[in-house]
């Protein structure tokens, strides 16, 4: 069973005194070891990462030229972010608000992998696949100190990022430590006592650990592809949900009889998307050759004033390298429980018609690919076994 994977992020600029809240996450760390989990803790204020100039790169499908700047080391810590199923946040509060450590990192928050670029144009909602494509469907708990007020708001500040990259914060703690906080104008103090004796906030944020921890798994928002409603079972019978399914003259598809060795592959995409999966089905050809791809259009229910006809002949004109299928009104797809906001859909069918796997548009194209190949690999030797054992006398 694979490990849960917790990584704790720390915004403290401090380098030399001690952090109360650099304390309470490592705390917090302690607890989601107690069940079970392996934890690393990295601090931003040893990441130096270079500001961010709004070149736009990241928005126009471009790696970040400021990757290249000697200083920089944002690709270290990408990989850290990439590794972690869980995160937990520890910040102290300056000015009634996080530090400038936070910032400077989350302005630069885009991938470090090209494949991850893969986008129509930029807008609010391709923002999960680009500058959260490392948060997406995982989840995060929050512990913010204070040595008065202020871990209310900042606790909230990046709420709003959080949710557009679709990460699930699961639960957050603001502690005004008071006498127990670490700032030099408390802990000289005859009645600072420092957070170490802060036996309280201990248990809080061990609490935090083990929660983050036992909540993998769980998102509160539709990054896997299948709908909560229909689901989409591997191994399931979809050979009358393919009729759902057409060609440009109207014709309803059907698997050729005989079937073959390989999978049949469907890749699936709106018209926003149509071009991210047109790239997907280039790669795929390029990599498994000879291999029954097709593309399926999906189409939403159309205004009264657009003909059937007219998207067909549009389709049509774009003179596309594999058959084109069509998905009206979306049938097929939610049929598949293959949720609308993660196109271009990936899907494999056996030669009878059965669901192999269906892979979600926020995987990138060489995952795709790679899986593919796999199962490929995995269906041509099953089915070659299976065949030499029928020709035996």
């Amino acid at each position: 069973m694979k490990s849960k994977n917790v990584l704790g992020i720390c915004g403290s600029p401090k380098t030399t005194a001690k952090s109360a809240s650099e304390f309470l996450c490592r705390e917090a760390l302690k607890g989601a070891e107690e069940v079970g989990a392996q934890t690393r803790l990295v601090r931003l204020v040893d990441y130096p990462i270079v500001d961010c100039d709004g070149c736009g790169d990241c928005m126009n499908r471009t790696q970040c030229h400021l990757f290249k700047h000697p200083d920089d080391r944002y690709t270290r810590l990408y990989k850290e972010v990439r590794w972690a199923d869980a995160f937990v946040f520890a910040s102290p509060v300056y000015a009634l608000g996080l530090p400038f450590t936070w910032k400077q990192w989350l302005d630069r928050c885009e991938p470090a992998d090209e494949d991850d670029l893969e986008y129509q144009y930029y807008n609010y909602e391709v923002a999960a696949d680009v500058k959260g494509k490392a948060f997406q469907g995982k989840v995060a708990g929050q512990i913010i100190t204070s040595g008065g007020i202020g871990q209310e708001w900042a606790m909230a500040q990046l709420m709003p990022l959080w949710t557009n990259v679709k990460l699930s914060v699961v639960i957050s703690v603001g502690l005004s430590l008071i006498e127990f906080d670490e700032q030099p104008g408390i802990r000289t103090k005859p009645w600072g006592v420092g957070v170490d004796n802060a036996e309280f906030a201990v248990e809080i944020a061990r609490q935090v650990g083990r929660r983050v921890t036992a909540a993998v798994g769980f998102s509160t928002f539709n990054v896997h592809g299948a709908s909560p409603r229909l689901g989409g079972s591997e191994g399931r019978d979809c050979t009358e949900q393919l009729g759902l399914l057409s060609d440009l003259t109207d014709r309803p598809f059907a698997l050729p009889e005989g079937g073959g060795l390989s999978p049949y592959v469907l890749v699936i995409a709106g018209q926003d998307k149509s071009e991210e999966a047109v790239r997907r089905i280039e790669a795929i050809l390029k990599r498994v050759p000879g291999l029954d791809v097709r593309l399926v259009a999906v189409v939403d229910q159309l205004p009264h004033f657009i003909t059937r006809d007219f998207v067909k002949e549009r389709i049509a004109e774009q003179k596309h390298q594999v058959p084109v299928l069509v998905d009206w009104d979306r049938a097929f797809a939610q049929e598949l429980g293959l949720a609308a906001n993660v196109d271009p859909h990936v899907v494999l069918l056996t030669p009878e018609g059965r669901l192999r796997r269906a892979i979600t548009g926020t995987n990138t194209t060489r995952e795709i690919v790679t899986e593919i190949e796999e199962i490929v690999r995995e269906m041509r030797s099953l089915n070659l076994s299976v065949a030499n054992r029928g020709a035996r006398p």
